[in-house]
């Protein structure tokens, strides 16, 4: 088996060789014939996922290691098995569900050929950029289009959670701007009001990365929502992931972020000026300060962040 240098793969190697044979003694017993090549990643303690083949088909192998992340892998799987009812074909997809073990969470779905899509951006020319946003922000706008609805606005435990992360902040230029920030999104819920916002099930995790380009075909990968949530969030995670690693084609910032992937967004999902221009920078605040930047991070991604965050706390003036 091959073993990728990536994530906490090198620095555990005991857990992964343990991981593996837990994993291919329950291939035994439920899918004869499956075999593992490659361990792309492991969080000790809690998920493991690798990949290989079964059936004849390149897969991955996603192992869930305590109760809290077995019990994510059934709503995950319930998830991923209703979205690959609309998303099977067509040019916006998700990854194929093939196989679920419910005693050890154990899920096997179909590897999705090609290459990220951020990736696959950064290889482009910047005015190539914007159509492949707009690609994606049509796939996030079909995979939850059956499943918006509108309720009431809960904006405390998102304040309360961006608190909690904002505390966390181990480097003091962005603890500064950050604490600015949450002033702003306290100030920024009281203009809120009382309307209902947009809800669905989310991604969960939904930045470029996450969609593998083959093609015209885009697939999503990594799905993991299941209860339902502000449809500007996910918009907010992969516009501030893209911006703190400098990805901004437009040239141009709107709300810290590029404000032409903004405008793709915003012309997706028909964002009425309520919901561009409040709900989704509410929630441009909250993905900012819950991201915590690793003690180590490099300083040019350090750089970035100081330049998204000062950026978003700039427009938030006009607003609040």
């Amino acid at each position: 088996m091959n073993i990728l240098d990536k994530d906490n793969i090198a620095l555990y190697p005991d857990q992964v060789q343990a991981v593996l044979t837990r994993l291919e003694t329950l291939l035994a017993g439920c899918t004869p014939g499956a075999m593992v090549d490659q361990a792309l990643r492991l969080v000790p303690g809690k998920r493991a996922v690798f990949r290989g083949r079964m059936a004849g088909r390149d897969v991955v192998f996603r192992l869930p290691l305590d109760d809290a992340n077995r019990k994510s892998a059934a709503e995950e799987w319930t998830e991923l098995t209703r979205a690959w009812g609309h998303m099977a074909r067509g040019a916006n997809r998700v990854a194929e569900p093939l196989h679920f073990d419910p005693d050890s969470g154990l899920t096997v779905i179909a590897h999705a050929p090609g290459t990220p899509l951020l990736t696959h951006i950064w290889s482009l020319d910047a005015s190539h950029r914007p159509p492949l946003i707009a690609r994606a922000a049509d796939w996030l706008q079909a995979y939850m289009a059956p499943t918006i609805t509108s309720r009431g606005i809960n904006r405390r435990p998102w304040r309360k959670w961006a608190m909690a992360a904002a505390a966390k902040q181990p480097h003091p230029e962005l603890a500064e701007i950050e604490s600015r920030l949450l002033q702003k999104m306290h100030k920024l819920s009281r203009q809120l009001g009382d309307p209902d916002w947009r809800v669905a099930i989310p991604h969960g995790d939904f930045h470029l990365n996450n969609l593998i380009l083959d093609g015209d075909t885009l697939t999503g990968i990594d799905t993991g929502g299941s209860n339902h949530a502000p449809i500007y969030k996910d918009m907010a995670r992969a516009l501030t992931h893209m911006a703190r690693r400098g990805m901004l084609p437009s040239g141009q910032r709107r709300f810290g972020v590029d404000a032409g992937a903004l405008d793709a967004f915003t012309a997706a999902f028909a964002l009425s000026d309520r919901e561009a221009n409040a709900f989704l920078p509410y929630m441009l605040v909250y993905e900012t300060l819950i991201r915590v930047e690793h003690p180590q991070m490099s300083s040019d991604r350090i750089a970035h962040a100081l330049a998204m965050s000062e950026a978003l706390f700039d427009d938030l003036r006009r607003i609040t």
